[in-house]
Protein backbone atom coordinates (compact mmCIF):
# COMPACT_ATOMS: atom_id res chain seq x y z
CA UNK A 1 0.00 0.00 0.00
CA UNK A 2 1.27 3.46 -0.81
CA UNK A 3 -1.29 6.13 1.44
CA UNK A 4 0.86 8.95 0.23
CA UNK A 5 -0.14 8.72 -3.30
CA UNK A 6 -3.71 9.05 -2.24
CA UNK A 7 -3.95 12.38 0.52
CA UNK A 8 -2.12 15.69 0.60
CA UNK A 9 -1.50 18.05 -2.17
CA UNK A 10 -0.27 17.57 -5.57
CA UNK A 11 3.56 18.09 -4.66
CA UNK A 12 3.24 16.16 -1.75
CA UNK A 13 2.02 13.18 -3.75
CA UNK A 14 4.34 13.95 -7.08
CA UNK A 15 7.46 13.72 -4.35
CA UNK A 16 6.06 10.69 -3.41
CA UNK A 17 5.89 8.93 -6.82
CA UNK A 18 9.64 9.44 -7.40
CA UNK A 19 10.46 8.33 -3.93
CA UNK A 20 8.73 4.99 -4.79
CA UNK A 21 10.01 4.90 -8.23
CA UNK A 22 13.36 4.89 -7.27
CA UNK A 23 13.00 2.21 -4.58
CA UNK A 24 11.68 -0.56 -7.27
CA UNK A 25 14.43 0.99 -9.57
CA UNK A 26 16.81 -0.04 -6.50
CA UNK A 27 15.09 -3.62 -6.09
CA UNK A 28 15.59 -4.25 -9.17
CA UNK A 29 18.95 -3.59 -9.73
CA UNK A 30 19.81 -5.18 -6.85
CA UNK A 31 17.79 -8.47 -7.56
CA UNK A 32 18.79 -8.43 -11.34
CA UNK A 33 14.86 -8.73 -12.10
CA UNK A 34 13.07 -6.90 -15.01
CA UNK A 35 9.88 -5.25 -13.46
CA UNK A 36 5.71 -6.17 -14.15
CA UNK A 37 3.52 -3.29 -14.22
CA UNK A 38 -0.07 -3.03 -14.46
CA UNK A 39 -1.32 -1.34 -17.83
CA UNK A 40 -3.96 1.21 -17.20
CA UNK A 41 -5.72 3.69 -18.49
CA UNK A 42 -6.77 6.19 -16.66
CA UNK A 43 -9.23 8.93 -17.44
CA UNK A 44 -8.18 12.75 -17.33
CA UNK A 45 -9.82 14.21 -14.02
CA UNK A 46 -13.00 16.05 -13.88
CA UNK A 47 -13.13 19.68 -13.26
CA UNK A 48 -12.31 21.16 -9.97
CA UNK A 49 -15.83 20.61 -7.38
CA UNK A 50 -16.78 17.48 -9.73
CA UNK A 51 -15.95 14.87 -6.72
CA UNK A 52 -15.20 14.82 -3.09
CA UNK A 53 -14.72 12.19 0.23
CA UNK A 54 -13.78 8.75 -0.85
CA UNK A 55 -14.58 8.64 -4.52
CA UNK A 56 -12.18 11.93 -4.70
CA UNK A 57 -9.46 9.92 -2.97
CA UNK A 58 -9.97 7.04 -5.33
CA UNK A 59 -9.28 9.51 -8.14
CA UNK A 60 -6.34 11.05 -6.74
CA UNK A 61 -4.92 7.82 -5.81
CA UNK A 62 -5.46 6.48 -9.40
CA UNK A 63 -3.70 9.58 -11.05
CA UNK A 64 -0.71 9.21 -9.07
CA UNK A 65 -0.76 5.65 -9.90
CA UNK A 66 -0.14 6.34 -13.11
CA UNK A 67 2.45 9.09 -12.31
CA UNK A 68 4.28 6.35 -10.75
CA UNK A 69 4.36 3.59 -13.29
CA UNK A 70 5.45 6.49 -16.12
CA UNK A 71 8.10 7.60 -13.46
CA UNK A 72 9.26 3.68 -12.99
CA UNK A 73 9.40 3.45 -17.22
CA UNK A 74 11.81 6.62 -17.46
CA UNK A 75 13.77 5.71 -14.78
CA UNK A 76 14.01 1.70 -16.21
CA UNK A 77 15.43 3.10 -19.54
CA UNK A 78 17.59 5.42 -18.43
CA UNK A 79 19.07 2.27 -16.60
CA UNK A 80 18.17 -0.30 -19.33
CA UNK A 81 15.86 -2.52 -17.09
CA UNK A 82 12.90 -4.07 -18.74
CA UNK A 83 9.28 -3.26 -17.97
CA UNK A 84 6.40 -6.02 -18.90
CA UNK A 85 3.05 -4.47 -19.14
CA UNK A 86 0.79 -7.01 -18.29
CA UNK A 87 -3.53 -6.74 -19.07
CA UNK A 88 -4.72 -5.67 -15.23
CA UNK A 89 -8.24 -7.56 -16.10
CA UNK A 90 -9.50 -8.99 -12.93
CA UNK A 91 -5.84 -8.91 -11.55
CA UNK A 92 -7.03 -7.90 -7.75
CA UNK A 93 -10.09 -10.42 -7.96
CA UNK A 94 -7.72 -13.59 -8.91
CA UNK A 95 -5.70 -12.37 -6.03
CA UNK A 96 -8.18 -12.26 -3.60
CA UNK A 97 -10.09 -14.89 -4.48
CA UNK A 98 -7.37 -17.92 -5.29
CA UNK A 99 -3.82 -16.74 -3.38
CA UNK A 100 -4.82 -14.58 -0.79
CA UNK A 101 -6.32 -17.24 1.35
CA UNK A 102 -4.00 -19.83 0.16
CA UNK A 103 -1.03 -17.96 1.34
CA UNK A 104 -2.59 -16.29 4.32
CA UNK A 105 -1.16 -12.83 2.51
CA UNK A 106 -3.17 -9.54 1.98
CA UNK A 107 -5.15 -8.71 -1.08
CA UNK A 108 -2.38 -6.02 -2.18
CA UNK A 109 0.35 -8.54 -1.89
CA UNK A 110 -1.98 -11.30 -3.44
CA UNK A 111 -2.34 -8.99 -6.73
CA UNK A 112 1.08 -8.27 -6.57
CA UNK A 113 1.39 -12.16 -7.42
CA UNK A 114 -0.92 -12.34 -10.14
CA UNK A 115 0.92 -9.13 -11.72
CA UNK A 116 4.14 -10.98 -11.56
CA UNK A 117 2.69 -14.57 -12.94
CA UNK A 118 1.25 -12.42 -15.39
CA UNK A 119 4.75 -11.32 -16.98
CA UNK A 120 6.05 -14.35 -16.83
CA UNK A 121 3.33 -15.42 -19.34
CA UNK A 122 1.43 -17.86 -16.83
CA UNK A 123 -2.17 -18.50 -17.10
CA UNK A 124 -4.79 -18.50 -14.54
CA UNK A 125 -6.55 -21.79 -13.95
CA UNK A 126 -10.26 -21.56 -12.05
CA UNK A 127 -9.28 -23.84 -8.49
CA UNK A 128 -11.23 -26.88 -9.26
CA UNK A 129 -14.03 -26.10 -6.48
CA UNK A 130 -14.57 -22.83 -7.72
CA UNK A 131 -15.27 -24.88 -10.69
CA UNK A 132 -17.64 -27.04 -8.83
CA UNK A 133 -19.51 -23.95 -8.02
CA UNK A 134 -19.89 -22.39 -10.83
CA UNK A 135 -21.12 -25.67 -12.16
CA UNK A 136 -23.73 -25.93 -9.85
CA UNK A 137 -24.89 -22.08 -10.46
CA UNK A 138 -28.33 -21.57 -10.38
CA UNK A 139 -30.58 -18.72 -12.02
CA UNK A 140 -32.24 -18.82 -8.58
CA UNK A 141 -29.29 -18.36 -6.61
CA UNK A 142 -28.28 -15.29 -8.26
CA UNK A 143 -31.55 -13.74 -7.67
CA UNK A 144 -31.21 -14.85 -4.21
CA UNK A 145 -27.86 -12.98 -4.02
CA UNK A 146 -29.29 -9.63 -5.91
CA UNK A 147 -32.34 -9.79 -2.95
CA UNK A 148 -29.51 -9.94 -0.58
CA UNK A 149 -27.54 -6.98 -1.90
CA UNK A 150 -31.03 -5.15 -2.12
CA UNK A 151 -31.79 -5.26 1.14
CA UNK A 152 -28.38 -4.84 3.07
CA UNK A 153 -26.27 -2.65 0.68
CA UNK A 154 -27.21 1.08 2.00
CA UNK A 155 -24.97 3.01 -0.34
CA UNK A 156 -27.04 4.02 -3.69
CA UNK A 157 -24.26 4.34 -6.19
CA UNK A 158 -22.71 0.69 -4.76
CA UNK A 159 -26.07 -0.77 -5.05
CA UNK A 160 -26.66 0.36 -8.42
CA UNK A 161 -23.28 -0.96 -9.60
CA UNK A 162 -23.69 -4.31 -8.19
CA UNK A 163 -27.16 -5.00 -8.81
CA UNK A 164 -26.46 -4.11 -12.74
CA UNK A 165 -23.80 -6.44 -12.39
CA UNK A 166 -26.28 -9.81 -11.27
CA UNK A 167 -28.63 -8.37 -13.10
CA UNK A 168 -26.31 -9.19 -16.75
CA UNK A 169 -25.60 -12.25 -14.90
CA UNK A 170 -29.52 -13.45 -14.86
CA UNK A 171 -30.17 -12.19 -18.02
CA UNK A 172 -27.09 -13.35 -19.63
CA UNK A 173 -27.97 -17.31 -18.10
CA UNK A 174 -31.26 -16.67 -19.23
CA UNK A 175 -30.02 -16.79 -22.81
CA UNK A 176 -27.75 -19.50 -22.26
CA UNK A 177 -29.16 -21.53 -19.24
CA UNK A 178 -26.25 -24.68 -20.23
CA UNK A 179 -23.28 -22.53 -20.31
CA UNK A 180 -22.20 -22.17 -17.04
CA UNK A 181 -22.66 -25.91 -16.47
CA UNK A 182 -19.92 -26.97 -19.83
CA UNK A 183 -16.84 -27.89 -18.72
CA UNK A 184 -14.32 -25.23 -17.49
CA UNK A 185 -11.10 -25.08 -19.72
CA UNK A 186 -7.95 -22.31 -18.95
CA UNK A 187 -9.87 -19.34 -17.24
CA UNK A 188 -12.72 -18.55 -20.00
CA UNK A 189 -16.24 -20.14 -19.64
CA UNK A 190 -16.49 -17.85 -22.98
CA UNK A 191 -16.99 -13.84 -23.70
CA UNK A 192 -19.88 -13.69 -21.91
CA UNK A 193 -19.02 -15.44 -18.94
CA UNK A 194 -15.38 -15.30 -17.23
CA UNK A 195 -15.76 -17.20 -14.66
CA UNK A 196 -13.64 -14.47 -12.43
CA UNK A 197 -16.19 -12.06 -12.94
CA UNK A 198 -18.93 -14.68 -12.12
CA UNK A 199 -17.01 -15.74 -9.03
CA UNK A 200 -16.72 -11.90 -7.95
CA UNK A 201 -20.17 -12.19 -7.65
CA UNK A 202 -21.11 -15.48 -6.12
CA UNK A 203 -18.41 -15.52 -3.53
CA UNK A 204 -17.26 -12.13 -2.82
CA UNK A 205 -20.39 -9.24 -3.17
CA UNK A 206 -22.47 -12.40 -1.79
CA UNK A 207 -20.10 -12.48 1.27
CA UNK A 208 -19.60 -8.80 1.78
CA UNK A 209 -21.65 -6.48 -1.04
CA UNK A 210 -20.88 -3.28 1.32
CA UNK A 211 -17.17 -3.51 2.33
CA UNK A 212 -13.94 -5.01 0.86
CA UNK A 213 -13.03 -8.21 2.44
CA UNK A 214 -9.18 -7.69 4.21
CA UNK A 215 -9.40 -10.87 5.95
CA UNK A 216 -9.58 -13.35 2.96
CA UNK A 217 -9.10 -16.74 5.64
CA UNK A 218 -12.93 -16.96 5.22
CA UNK A 219 -12.58 -18.73 1.73
CA UNK A 220 -10.28 -21.20 2.49
CA UNK A 221 -12.96 -23.71 3.41
CA UNK A 222 -14.06 -22.88 -0.31
CA UNK A 223 -10.98 -23.07 -1.90
CA UNK A 224 -9.30 -26.10 -0.41
CA UNK A 225 -12.59 -27.98 0.64
CA UNK A 226 -15.03 -26.95 -1.34
CA UNK A 227 -17.59 -26.14 1.77
CA UNK A 228 -20.08 -23.36 0.25
CA UNK A 229 -21.69 -22.73 3.63
CA UNK A 230 -23.00 -23.21 7.16
CA UNK A 231 -26.40 -22.96 7.71
CA UNK A 232 -25.94 -23.14 11.69
CA UNK A 233 -23.73 -19.64 11.11
CA UNK A 234 -25.75 -18.19 8.00
CA UNK A 235 -25.00 -14.68 7.34
CA UNK A 236 -25.18 -14.51 3.18
CA UNK A 237 -26.64 -16.25 0.11
CA UNK A 238 -23.73 -18.47 -1.91
CA UNK A 239 -24.31 -20.43 -5.22
CA UNK A 240 -23.55 -23.93 -5.21
CA UNK A 241 -26.88 -25.60 -3.65
CA UNK A 242 -25.37 -25.57 -0.20
CA UNK A 243 -27.11 -22.79 1.30
CA UNK A 244 -24.93 -20.07 2.68
CA UNK A 245 -21.28 -17.97 3.22
CA UNK A 246 -20.08 -18.30 6.35
CA UNK A 247 -19.01 -15.14 7.41
CA UNK A 248 -16.38 -14.80 10.21
CA UNK A 249 -17.57 -12.57 12.88
CA UNK A 250 -13.79 -11.69 13.20
CA UNK A 251 -13.16 -10.97 9.83
CA UNK A 252 -11.66 -7.44 9.21
CA UNK A 253 -13.26 -5.21 6.29
CA UNK A 254 -11.85 -2.03 4.29
CA UNK A 255 -13.92 0.47 2.57
CA UNK A 256 -13.90 -0.05 -1.45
Amino acid sequence: AMPELGSGNGNKRDYYTWIYAHKVMDLAKEKGKAIVIEKLRIKDKGKRGDYSGRLSRRIRHNFAYRKLLERIKLLAKRDGIEVIEVNPAYTSIIGMLKYAPQHMVSKDIASAYVIARKGLGLKEKVPKNYVELLRKLSIEELKEIKEYVREKVKNAYLKAKHMKEISYLIKSLESEPRRVSEPLEGTSLGTQFNPWRVLKVVVLTALSPERVIRDLSVLKDILFRGLWGDPKRARAPTAGGRGVVCVKTQAIFETP
